[in-house]
C-alpha cells in the first residue's frame, strides 16, 4: 500500500474494499489468477491481491568462513572499481582508459576484501552463516469490487484456488447390523427396550406380579349400638 496525494496532503493507507472471490497458498498463483481473469478480458482494475498473516522468514543459505566473507568482499569491491575506474577513464586519452579501469578492479577488489575480513572479525564468532530474509503471507485472498459473480465463476478453474465448493461426502452404507432405528423397515431385535406404553396408548400392565406387595384388606371398623330412645310407659 502507498500514501497518495490528495489536496495537498498525503492519504493514509486503508484496507481495500471488496469481496473475495478466490484464496490462494502461494504469491505465484494469486499473481497466475490475476493474469488468467486479463487474458479472458474482464476487468482487472477491480482486482486486488491481499496478503494475510504475514511472517518474516529467513533462510540459511550456508556456513561463513573468513575466506567467503573475504571473497564476497572483493567481488563486491572489484564491482565498484571498475565503476569508478571506467568514470575517470572518460577524463583521460584512450590509452589510458583502460588502465584507469584495470586499477579500479585491482583496488576494489583488495578495498572489499579488507573490509569484509574486518567486519567479519569484529563480529566474534556470532554470526558465522550466511542467510536471506523475505516477507511471506500465509494466505493471499483475490477481492474483486465488481463483477463478482463473473470473477467468481472464472476463477473456479484457475489451478491452486483453495475456495472451490468440494462434493458433499457420501457415507457408505454398512453391510453388517446397524443401529437400532437407523432404518425405517427395521423390525426390533432380541434385547431391544421397548417403550412402556401399549399400542392403544395406556400404560402397560407390570409382566410380574410375583413380588408385588399384597393388597392390603379394608380395616373392620367397629359399630357401636345406638342408644334405645325409648322411654318405659308409664
Amino acid at each position: 500500500m502507498s500514501l497518495r496525494a490528495t489536496g495537498g496532503s498525503l492519504q493514509m493507507p486503508v484496507m481495500p474494499s471488496g469481496t473475495e472471490i478466490a484464496s490462494y497458498r502461494t504469491y505465484a498463483e494469486a499473481q497466475a489468477a490475476v493474469d488468467f481473469l486479463s487474458d479472458e478480458e474482464f476487468d482487472v482494475k477491480s482486482i486486488t491481491i491481499v496478503g494475510t498473516d504475514l511472517h518474516l522468514v529467513e533462510r540459511v543459505t550456508g556456513r561463513l568462513t573468513m575466506a567467503k566473507a573475504a571473497l564476497s568482499g572483493a567481488s563486491s569491491g572489484a564491482l565498484w572499481g571498475a565503476f569508478m575506474g571506467l568514470m575517470m577513464s572518460f577524463a583521460s586519452t584512450n590509452q589510458s582508459a583502460f588502465l584507469w579501469v584495470l586499477f579500479g578492479i585491482a583496488g576494489g577488489a583488495l578495498a572489499g576484501t579488507f573490509m569484509s575480513g574486518l567486519l567479519y572479525a569484529m563480529t566474534g564468532g556470532r554470526r558465522d552463516f550466511t542467510s536471506q530474509s523475505q516477507v511471506v503471507a500465509s494466505r493471499y485472498a483475490v477481492l474483486a469490487s465488481a463483477g463478482i459473480d463473473q470473477a467468481f465463476e472464472l476463477l473456479q478453474r484457475s489451478p491452486g484456488n483453495q475456495m472451490r465448493p468440494r462434493p458433499a461426502r457420501r457415507r457408505p452404507e454398512s453391510k453388517g447390523p446397524s443401529e437400532y432405528g437407523s432404518r425405517p423397515d427395521e423390525k426390533p431385535r432380541f434385547g431391544v427396550r421397548l417403550s412402556d406404553e401399549g399400542e392403544d396408548g395406556g400404560a402397560e400392565a407390570p409382566r410380574d406380579n410375583e413380588h408385588a406387595a399384597p393388597a392390603q384388606e379394608p380395616a373392620e371398623t367397629a359399630v357401636e349400638p345406638a342408644e334405645d330412645s325409648r322411654k318405659p310407659l308409664d
